[in-house]
């Protein structure tokens, strides 16, 4: 799924409540030029159009700086359902 990103929202919140662990997470909007959004369908990530009551199905991507591997690489933990499922 090859997705062009036109746009994404953003609103960063605390993971962790503990000042040694904490950091910001990230959680995005996706859609592609068509206007498609990312969903869940039989445990699937698709991309489709949603509208009226469906559009509470859309799924946003959360995302987190991994700074315990390789740090100089800047790599990031991708996540959807609340950061609860990771994207690989």
């Amino acid at each position: 799924l090859a997705l062009l990103f036109l746009r994404a929202e953003a609103e960063g919140f605390a993971l962790c409540h503990a000042p040694a662990l904490q950091t910001k997470v990230f959680q995005y909007r996706l859609w592609d030029v068509n206007q498609r959004s990312l969903y869940l369908r039989d445990g699937q990530l698709v991309a489709g159009h949603l509208q009226g009551a469906n559009a509470a199905l859309e799924e946003k991507v959360f995302w987190v700086p991994n700074r315990a591997f390789e740090p100089a690489r800047l790599p990031v933990i991708l996540g959807i359902r609340h950061g609860s499922r990771c994207l690989s």
